[in-house]
């Protein structure tokens, strides 16, 4: 088993991962699969196509879906028991209900096993911000 951790930096919404995983599995030959895991619920990971205008319909679907100002009862920051800085952020949890917080991947002698246009990305739910992201292989 590998393991490596990485901080990233989500100054966009869609981060590919590809080259952190590809470069933990580079050595290993014979059969094994990937976990790409983030610690955190308002974002994720997802294996998906990277065309731009893909990246924006699904950017425009979640705004329709999840608006910022959808009148979300976690938003109620007076009525729960947090600290009064707490981010208003209900949409950013509302679209992460619906994605995954971690994907496998099968590999094959150092390579991920992606079709052709597949990438494996984060994304970002929340304003930028530093994200722990656990990427574990397993032969």
């Amino acid at each position: 088993m590998l393991k490596k951790e990485i901080v990233v930096k989500t100054e966009k919404q869609f981060i590919s991962l590809k080259s952190e995983i590809n470069e933990l599995i580079k050595d290993e030959m014979g059969m094994g699969i990937v976990n790409v895991f983030v610690a955190h619920t308002t974002c994720a990971i997802k294996v998906m196509e990277g065309e731009i205008l893909l990246l924006s319909d699904v950017q425009d679907y979640l705004a329709k879906t999840w608006p910022k100002d959808g009148g979300y009862r976690h938003d109620m920051i007076g009525i729960r028991n947090v600290p009064i800085n707490e981010r208003i952020n209900g949409f950013s949890h509302m679209r992460q209900l619906f994605f995954s917080s971690d994907a496998n991947i099968p590999c094959q002698d150092g390579r991920m096993q992606l079709g052709q246009w597949q990438d494996v990305f984060l994304i970002e739910f929340d304003p930028a911000r530093e994200r722990k992201v656990i990427i574990t292989y397993y032969s």
